[in-house]
């Protein structure tokens, strides 16, 4: 009966976890990067999982040239990490820049930006992730990873709580006993925070354990 119980629960969090997610949108002038947990659609659209996460975006302003022969000018924000927390919604990222060269270049320095759901605002926290050296070719979601092992103001708190739940210091004859309920709800939310492919290697830990 508890091994069933347990196959149960495991069940209900891969449907909840499949059914979970948070559709974001960006305008014309911004770039999805990356994201913390789900899959960046095209440049301007993402799918994220519900709960608390990020969007990794740049703003790109371009002033057409005046001749044929020259390039459009492109400027360039460095990339900004959004955190918010949403669950099935469908978000917009909203950002008003100016349409001269210089209002866009004075707002590539300091973005700022608003996440719209509906009619309604979508507190975020916003932060510049700082680039060193040529961007093209760089792995994006690898920075983010890197951001939020640090002290960032935007960072994902989720990332250190999930990695001290893998690394636990206590046996489990040592370690104080939890309710069942509180539990149950630690493992949803751990599971949630995780993407796909942990999520696949926590099944096939449990799945041979029960």
């Amino acid at each position: 009966m508890k091994r069933h119980q347990v196959w149960v629960g495991i069940m209900l969090l891969c449907g909840g976890a499949a059914q979970a997610e948070v559709r974001v949108e960006v305008p014309e002038n911004f770039q999805i990067l990356a994201v913390s947990a789900g899959k960046v659609q095209d440049e301007r659209r993402a799918v994220l999982a519900d709960g608390t996460q990020q969007l990794l975006v740049r703003f790109e302003g371009v002033i057409p040239s005046r001749t044929s022969s020259d390039n459009d000018k492109v400027i360039r924000s460095e990339p900004q990490v959004i955190r918010y927390e949403a669950s099935g919604q469908s978000l917009r990222l909203l950002g008003s820049a100016p349409g001269d060269e210089a209002g866009m270049e004075r707002y590539a320095r300091e973005p700022q930006v608003r996440l719209q759901g509906g009619d309604q605002a979508v507190a975020l926290v916003q932060d510049q992730l700082v680039v060193n050296g040529v961007q093209i070719g760089m792995d994006w979601p690898a920075r983010l990873a890197e951001y939020n092992r640090g002290g960032g103001k935007a960072v994902l708190a989720s990332t250190v709580a999930a990695t001290a739940a893998v690394a636990p210091t206590q046996t489990a004859a040592q370690a104080p006993a939890v309710p069942a309920s509180e539990l149950e709800g630690q493992l949803q939310r751990l599971f949630l925070q995780a993407d796909p492919e942990l999520r696949k290697r926590f099944i096939g830990w449990a799945v041979p354990r029960l």
